[in-house]
């Protein structure tokens, strides 16, 4: 019998949408969409787009159901204009799951995913607890919350978890406990203090699979010869796009070279089917 392959997002009902769309691509560029698992972690969902995103998983036969978190325990957690507060919710993921499940893969509901994600759950993680993709930021965030000087910084937003290895360590305590006490050094909100704990404990994966605005759009400037030919295919043939940042496909004018794609793949969900119309109408 196969292994099922789960797979976990967060989202509130603004966001709902545009986790349809990263379902959807997700979905159809999987060579097995039937062995996966989608759970959503509910921070306020309305029934109606709860309805489309099971609508969204089923066309693919995929089973999806909704996962609700302790909200007291974010209590301490800061939002901002672009990050509410169910982007912490992550961090609850082990305790809200099965204990039998052995690895989950974490995705953001802003990704445009143009692989097949079985690969990740194929990787030796070499006894890390979580794999997942450096920050291009550049924000040196480590070093200004005191943890350590070097440069070891992951960006969130795609997390493959050991779920065992999480659970043994106490890891989902541990930020809890560091959010808490430290709310004046979250300059970036979750990641900040997942990246607090586990920055020692994360294997690097290859950047396509999360590759962010600020490579896209080259804002990054690599720092050799050998970076830039990495970028240059990242840009070129991402595995996964991540809309992170400010520069959204979604809003007017956008000049992200991905916006086509995350409309293409919206169209063909129930979301974009309900909103046939221009894209302004699908700004929030």
């Amino acid at each position: 019998m196969k292994k099922k392959m789960h797979i976990v997002s967060s989202t509130d009902d603004n966001y709902a949408q545009h986790l349809g769309m990263t379902l959807g691509s997700l979905l159809e560029n999987t060579s097995n969409p039937e062995d996966m698992v989608i759970s959503i972690i509910d921070g306020g969902i309305s029934q109606q787009k709860k309805q489309l995103l099971k609508e969204t998983a089923a066309a693919y036969g995929t089973p999806l159901h909704f996962l609700d978190v302790d909200l007291d325990a974010y209590g301490g957690a800061i939002a901002s204009r672009h990050i509410s507060k169910a982007a912490y919710y992550r961090i609850s993921i082990p305790e809200m799951m099965d204990p039998a499940i052995e690895r989950t893969l974490y995705v953001d509901c802003d990704m445009l995913i143009l692989d097949d994600v079985k690969k990740l759950f194929d990787a030796d993680m070499n006894g890390n607890i979580i794999a997942a993709v450096g920050d291009y930021g550049e924000h040196h965030r480590l070093e200004k919350m005191g943890i350590t000087k070097k440069d070891r910084y992951f960006n969130s937003g795609l997390l493959l978890i050991d779920m065992k290895a999480w659970r043994d360590n106490d890891i989902t305590e541990k930020v809890l406990t560091f959010i808490n006490e430290n709310p004046d050094k979250l300059a970036w909100h979750d990641q900040d203090a997942l990246n607090a704990i586990l920055w020692n404990d994360w294997l690097m994966l290859h950047p396509k699979w999360n590759a962010q605005t600020h490579v896209i759009l080259k804002e990054y400037k690599a720092k050799s010869l050998k970076e830039e030919r990495v970028l240059r295919t990242v840009r070129e043939t991402p595995s996964i796009v991540h809309f992170c940042g400010e520069e959204k496909p979604w809003q007017e004018g956008s000049i992200h070279p991905y916006t086509d794609g995350y409309y293409e793949y919206l169209a063909k969900t129930p979301f974009g089917q309900q909103n046939a119309t221009s894209r302004n109408s699908l700004s929030v």
